[in-house]
């Protein structure tokens, strides 16, 4: 007779589907970075702020649509 064996497979750790976009977030910023360094001015400053602060509020905008509203 067979033994019984059970296969588990494991379950995704609970933050692994952020892993991806805060990998993003990162080379946003990075990204950001590199244009102020290479080109020093008022106006790269300006678009590497816009840069980041509009990613920033994208992810918070995606986030609170996947999560939902506390009430539920």
């Amino acid at each position: 007779m067979a033994a019984h064996t059970d296969h588990h497979t494991p379950e995704p750790a609970s933050g692994a589907g952020l892993l991806p976009v805060f990998a993003i977030a990162v080379i946003v910023a990075t990204a950001a970075i590199c244009l102020v360094v290479a080109a020093p001015s008022t106006v790269a400053l300006i678009v590497a702020l816009g840069a980041v602060i509009g990613f920033g509020a994208g992810i918070v905008a995606l986030l609170s649509r996947l999560i939902g509203p506390e009430d539920h």
